[in-house]
């Protein structure tokens, strides 16, 4: 019994190792080479929601910098140089996976992605699962511009129904079969790959990735976020009910969802920041407008981090329907808003019959075909 004992003692600890060691303090060196002239553009960053590194490309091309992180991270990486010449840049994701080194080298003037990447295993591995990744869509891109038409993505273009049934069946393929190679549910990037395509994959597929995580894995701050994101799909799945939520007005005074109990309900996550979400309401006030009487309300709720960034933007736009601050997290925890906009249509019962993300400016999408079917109207444009 003893030896049994010190058996289990030890098998615990060395699960306590292995578990710590992957939240330990992680000093990654990244250094490389950058081929051809910089003309003095000779920054290169390294960024997060967070924090943002640089380092100087040297007159041979060289350059190094530190990167720091308490656990496993995606940071994004674009040159200065990109930025000055292409207008924009696109930066790429590096996952920084433990101490050590991590050699990057690129080619002024070509995608980031072709990078030459050398350093920690799953930094490598998920370089190359998101190299590969890009490159499929881009092919599905050009799928769906041979069969469809350049534009068929844009809202009211006349294929755009079929386009975008493609293009989500292909996105499923895409994720099996990239998933069939790059993920191995012992890696420290296997959350974050889950997180980058939580919203292409079905609840099944997602639930069924996740139960593969190994338990240490899911005791990290990624795979609890890919967790809180299975349980919100979950509660704002077609067909779950709304429970009741209270947010505040831009008076400060809180509102009741159960106040709206028997209408139809059409809540809208937005932001003062979100340009899409704004260019959508005057469309959404004409919808309105065409609804009145129809047992109809509409609920904007702004994810805004900023008080006086909504309240400004909610005078601006005057919208005829209560506005609602997320202060409790609501986008989060109790809907699945993965960007905005993003609205919900909620029956006289309180269960959700219809949601839909992006814009609707110019009409006929699918929110208001929803909204004709479930009122039985011709909504003009």
């Amino acid at each position: 019994m003893k030896s049994k004992n010190i058996i289990i003692t030890v098998l615990v600890a060395l699960f306590f190792f292995s578990f710590n060691t992957l939240f330990a303090q992680i000093d990654l060196k990244i250094k490389g080479k950058v081929t051809g002239d910089t003309k003095g553009l000779n920054k290169i960053y390294v960024y997060s929601h967070q924090s943002q590194d640089s380092a100087e490309i040297s007159s041979n091309g060289e350059y190094q910098m530190l990167i720091k992180s308490d656990f496993p991270d995606i940071r994004y990486i674009y040159l200065q140089y990109d930025i000055k010449t292409k207008g924009g840049y696109s930066p790429f994701p590096l996952f920084i996976e433990k101490s050590g080194t991590l050699n990057l080298d690129f080619e002024l003037g070509k995608d980031l992605f072709s990078a030459q990447i050398n350093g920690p295993a799953r930094s490598v591995a998920y370089f190359n699962y998101s190299k590969a990744k890009k490159s499929a869509t881009d092919k599905i891109g050009e799928e769906i511009t041979a069969k469809f038409g350049e534009d068929a993505l844009k809202e009211g273009a006349t294929n755009y129904d079929n386009a975008i049934d493609y293009y989500y069946k292909r996105q499923t393929q895409l994720n099996d079969s990239l998933f069939t190679k790059y993920f191995d549910p012992n890696g420290s990037d296997a959350p974050f790959m889950l997180l980058g395509v939580v919203s292409s994959l079905s609840l099944p597929q997602l639930e069924s990735y996740f139960s593969k995580l190994s338990p240490p894995i899911k005791e990290t701050k990624a795979a609890k976020q890919v967790e809180e994101k299975i349980n919100s799909k979950k509660r704002s799945s077609i067909g779950s009910t709304v429970a009741n939520f209270v947010l505040p007005d831009t008076t400060g005074n809180d509102f009741s969802f159960n106040k709206l109990k028997g209408k139809y309900v059409l809540i809208d996550f937005w932001a003062s920041w979100c340009g899409p979400c704004r260019i959508s309401f005057p469309r959404l006030r004409s919808v309105y407008q065409q609804l009145k009487g129809q047992n109809f309300e509409i609920i904007n709720i702004s994810i805004d981090a900023k008080l006086d960034d909504w309240k400004k933007a909610v005078k601006e736009e005057n919208n005829p329907w209560p506005q609602l601050h997320d202060k409790t997290n609501l986008s989060k925890s109790a809907f699945f808003v993965s960007g905005i906009p993003t609205a919900y249509l909620i029956d006289p019962d309180g269960k959700i019959v219809f949601s839909s993300v992006g814009s609707d400016e110019n009409g006929g999408g699918p929110m208001e075909e929803k909204l004709e079917s479930v009122f039985g109207v011709k909504l003009t444009k």
